[in-house]
């Protein structure tokens, strides 16, 4: 790894990225070429593409690329063979116009069939990939959220079940074409078109109280339905239903009670509502089930006291609930700080709202867990965070990257860390000077340097370049 550059010249005096372009060119990195291309004049484009598509392995590095600029991969896509277009179609940042100039010239049903999905396809690519003889490709039209409701009430009367499956959950689906597919669908496709929101009234109806759990279980996570089908899909004999039912947003969580709820799998998804009341919460904090009692842990409405009685449980699941939980007491974050369960602990690292006194206990720690949260607060004390940074886990030391007050030491250390993928990340932190993101232009790894460039583009003033 290149050491830090430093010469009398400033950055401010380093304008327009005209220095960061020569080195670009000088070396011929096609990473570091693609990370400033956007950011360049048109002119000095024409330059940066010779670097970029130079030969044919090249281009079809760029046409896989997700984070290539559009244009380059338009400009690709003109005369591109079935080995580029094939990578082209499956790029879900190739832009429109490319497609369509695909479409027209490709004749291979898999290349059609990843058009057919991109999510970039515009209706007309849709309409006219709609009408292909390949059923995979119809079947890809089908399910692209894209898709006109035209286009979608047409392939309803497929008689393919991955299509009419498709055609059960698409957006476009009016109440026409979901009744019409419903006398065409097997019980699959009926039980998605009861969690259509368009789904016509009738066919809820019969939903309601049909034998078949897959219905029932599907309609009550259907936000469209009235409260007292809700309501009584929350009696339903069958758990997964009642788990559906708990689940939809549209019931509120006040309306739910869990007293004479058997299953525990229910009564989890009860602890995880939003908006319970008072009476609710309290039953479930002392429920039997150790896993109903780590969800309901921290739920923000939980009393003072439930929460003291919680931070004694013997679970340590249940404690690291409550040193999670916004509402917790500084008291209690103090206490759990020094909980034997490292787990717990790591809990209340997490916290920037800890006390300092809980900060202060936690410091003493080798854990891993709990080294790698307190390296993501920024009130961990910066001599602390250097040593992080110096960690031999690349997972504990790559918790310096989510810290936004990180000192500049250990960000240096990152960005020198033996992981690529610290260095990768490191690149994007506010507090990491262009100079040291420079260093990075000379990476082994080749998401680094596209990083390192394309930050040093976008902030258009370079430090001192090696040449």
């Amino acid at each position: 790894m290149m050491t830090a550059v430093s010469d009398n010249r400033s950055l401010d005096g380093m304008c327009n990225g005209v220095a960061l372009t020569a080195r670009v060119l000088a070396v011929g990195d096609l990473y570091a070429a693609l990370g400033i291309y956007s950011h360049v004049e048109p002119a000095v484009r024409s330059e940066l593409e010779t670097v970029i598509l130079g030969t044919r392995r090249q281009r079809l590095i760029v046409a896989a690329a997700p984070y290539a600029p559009r244009n380059l991969l338009d400009a690709l896509s003109l005369g591109a063979d079935d080995g580029l277009a094939l990578r082209l179609a499956k790029n879900t940042s190739t832009p429109a116009s490319a497609l369509r100039r695909l479409m027209a010239q490709c004749s291979d049903p898999r290349a059609r069939r990843y058009l057919a999905s991109h999510p970039n396809a515009d209706a007309a690519i849709l309409v006219d990939l709609s009408r292909d003889d390949a059923i995979e490709v119809q079947q890809a039209v089908a399910g692209n959220p894209a898709t006109p409701g035209d286009v979608v009430a047409r392939l309803a009367g497929i008689d393919d079940a991955l299509i009419q499956r498709a055609i059960a959950a698409s957006p476009a689906a009016d109440a026409a074409t979901l009744a019409k597919l419903w006398d065409l669908g097997d019980d699959w496709v009926k039980a998605d078109i009861v969690a259509h929101p368009n789904c016509p009234a009738t066919l809820l109806a019969i939903a309601t109280s049909a034998p078949d759990v897959r219905l029932r279980r599907k309609l009550a996570a259907n936000p469209m339905i009235d409260q007292s089908a809700l309501e009584r899909l929350l009696t339903d004999p069958d758990d997964s239903v009642r788990a559906a039912a708990v689940r939809n947003p549209a019931i509120l969580g006040e309306e739910v009670d869990a007293m004479n709820e058997a299953s525990a799998r229910v009564r989890r998804l009860v602890a995880r509502r939003p908006k319970l009341s008072a009476d609710v919460i309290e039953r479930l904090a002392r429920d039997p089930d150790s896993w109903v009692r780590r969800w309901i842990a921290r739920h923000p409405d939980m009393s003072a006291e439930l929460l003291a009685e919680l931070a004694s449980s013997e679970e340590a699941e249940v404690r690291r609930g409550v040193a999670r939980n916004s509402s917790c007491p500084a008291h209690l974050l103090v206490r759990l700080a020094a909980d034997p369960a490292p787990w717990v602990q790591a809990g209340v690292a997490l916290r920037e709202d800890a006390p300092a006194e809980a900060i202060s206990i936690l410091l003493n720690t080798s854990d891993r867990d709990v080294l790698g949260a307190l390296g993501r607060n920024r009130n961990t004390p910066a001599q602390r965070l250097v040593a992080i940074a110096r960690h031999d886990d690349a997972d504990v030391r790559r918790a310096i990257v989510f810290n936004p007050a990180a000192p500049r030491e250990a960000l240096v250390l990152l960005a020198a860390d033996p992981y690529p993928l610290n260095r990768a990340m490191i690149v994007g932190h506010a507090r990491l000077d262009d100079a040291a993101v420079a260093d990075l232009l000379d990476d082994p790894e080749p998401q680094v340097r596209f990083s390192a460039a394309r930050r040093l583009a976008r902030h258009g003033n370079q430090p001192a370049l090696k040449p």
